[in-house]
């Protein structure tokens, strides 16, 4: 386990140049550099810091290990690599990956410090850094709160596991826990409160998110959560045969091994020896053979978190639902939602249309693995799913409602069960994003049907600054009132949780004198955010009545997502 040690050094900062900023750790020197926002807040920003050593070559899919002091000044004046990517068909990113950036809206050595958020990238396990461009500090920092972002291992890298000591898997959450731990020891040699740490994510990050409320492992390294359209519970989070993958991967580098008894231990010690670009281009042709479009985010990513044996440093050993079912749970504040048709943005891909037609042919592929159903009740449950989202017509000829239960299955199901089931032990404040605006970068993309349905990710850019492919949010004067008020409204949502551990502590303004309330296990009263504000009561209530109802009756318990 992570040992705690007393720091006695303390930091000490100057100016070393106009945009040079000097500090002194335990560690060692890191050089960091300050720039001015378009809001005129002078933002102190170290990019680049390495929380653990490089985990290649014989600590390729091993538990990360703690930095070790450096010698000389390490130049946090740009960003580093980020992590290996599988969903490519070009390579890209490196293993030497483990950097986070800590970006501060006041000097270092002033007090008192600052309240800090921990964002984590989605990405499906598979994709996505701590890029600049994709997640900016700017409108954050703003609020007075230090923004820190971090990379982590992904697909192979991240996420292998042979189901015992050899590879116990979860090696990418694993990083996120060492990044924490840093935090807890650093982050007041950069102006933060180690006692006042938030964690959020988006999608993968929020599943990541919110199985750090789940892990043993991250007990005690924060204090509230923010899940942005995912839960640990989300179908697409969890591999239940990781085996079965490893072994593929293997084979897909080397045919000997398809029918071979090799050992963990051979398959490993043959995995960590190849070059990385063999094993990344592997990963993507295992990620790319889908039995149909959409199969691993409707069922499981072949590379994603497992549940571990029992062991030393298991990240978690339990079911996710029964963790949750029985508070087997850190005790942290969570704030957790979904935007109001999360799969809309599928539509754009050109294989959606194979898979209408493959579900409307095959409807038992409908069925979530979760449910654990027996062949028998499998055509049953599947023709009960069928004539609830789209009764009179064919998937095939009716894209809206296939899109409604994707949004469903994948998303909106398991993140007010996991919302419900927490509620019990935790203070859990429940939202709907529901406001279709300019800044969310798809009004210019509609689809016939969802004209103000809000797809997944929208809200990114309500938070963190983008400026990548056409989108520029660094100068929110340029988009509507409309939009920045939303904007205004949600960022300080967030941030009041960071201080307050509340969303809304007072009756303001801003927020129509609202109070939003934590839900109850039986009053699920969420936010709905749209151009206003409004408390409702049990969100997608037919749809979520119905899945708890197959649940219920034809489900086999233990259920380890939902």
């Amino acid at each position: 386990m992570f040992q705690v040690f007393v720091l006695t050094l303390l930091a000490c900062l100057h100016l070393s140049t106009s945009d040079e900023v000097l500090l002194e750790t335990p560690l060692g020197s890191i050089k960091g550099k300050t720039r001015t926002t378009i809001d005129n807040i002078v933002l102190y920003s170290f990019q680049g810091i390495p929380y653990a050593e490089p985990m290649v070559n014989e600590s390729r899919f091993q538990d990360p290990k703690p930095k070790q002091p450096w010698q000389g000044v390490l130049d946090a004046t740009a960003e580093r690599s980020y992590c290996r990517q599988i969903t490519y068909d070009y390579l890209d990113g490196d293993e030497d990956c483990l950097f986070l950036n800590i970006y501060s809206p006041k000097d270092p050595k002033t007090h008192p410090y600052l309240p800090v958020m921990v964002f984590i990238h989605g990405g499906a396990f598979n994709e996505g850094s701590s890029v600049e461009v994709n997640y900016g500090p700017d409108h954050i920092v703003k609020y007075g709160v230090i923004y820190v972002s971090l990379n982590y291992r992904l697909g192979p890298f991240g996420f292998l596991s042979t189901g015992d000591d050899v590879v116990p898997g979860n090696a990418g959450l694993k990083d996120q826990t060492m990044a924490l731990r840093f935090l807890q020891k650093y982050i007041h040699y950069f102006g933060g409160n180690a006692e006042q740490v938030t964690i959020f994510g988006q999608s993968a990050g929020a599943s990541s998110v919110h199985y750090h409320v789940l892990s043993p492992l991250s007990k005690g390294l924060f204090k509230a959560a923010i899940c942005e359209s995912a839960s640990a519970l989300s179908p697409w989070a969890y591999q239940a045969d990781p085996i079965k993958y490893t072994r593929l991967l293997a084979s897909t580098i080397n045919p000997e091994f398809a029918n071979s008894n090799a050992s963990s231990q051979e398959i490993y010690d043959f995995l960590r020896k190849q070059p990385a670009d063999v094993v990344d281009r592997a990963g993507y042709k295992i990620y790319k053979k889908e039995p149909w479009p959409n199969y691993q985010i409707q069922q499981g990513m072949y590379f994603g978190p497992v549940i571990e044996h029992q062991h030393e440093n298991a990240f978690i050993t339990n079911s996710m639902y029964e963790s949750l079912r029985t508070g087997d749970i850190n005790n942290v504040t969570l704030m957790i939602g979904f935007n109001s048709e999360e799969f809309l943005g599928a539509v754009d891909d050109k294989t959606f249309g194979n898979a209408a037609e493959i579900f409307t042919k095959n409807i038992s592929l409908l069925v979530p693995d979760s449910l654990n159903v027996n062949e028998e009740n499998k055509s049953i449950v599947a023709g009960k799913i069928k004539d609830f989202y789209s009764p009179y017509l064919d998937f095939d000829v009716s894209w809206r409602q296939l899109i409604t239960y994707l949004s469903d299955q994948c998303f909106v199901r398991s993140i007010i069960k996991a919302a419900q089931l927490q509620s019990q032990w935790t203070q859990v404040y429940l939202y709907e994003f529901q406001y279709h605006g300019v800044l969310g970068g798809y009004v210019d993309k509609p689809v016939i049907g969802f004209s103000s349905d809000v797809r997944h990710g929208e809200e990114i850019s309500f938070l963190q600054r983008r400026n990548y492919g056409g989108l520029n949010t660094t100068d929110l004067s340029k988009y509507p009132k409309e939009d920045q008020l939303v904007q205004e409204r949600l960022i300080t949502m967030f941030t009041n949780l960071v201080k307050r551990l509340d969303p809304t502590p007072e009756r303001v303004e801003l927020f129509e004198n609202i109070q939003w309330p934590p839900i109850k296990p039986y009053n699920l009263r969420y936010m709905a955010i749209g151009s206003s504000l409004e408390l409702r009561t049990n969100p997608k209530e037919d749809s979520y009545r119905f899945w708890n109802e197959i649940y219920d009756q034809y489900g086999v318990p233990p259920f380890n997502s939902y």
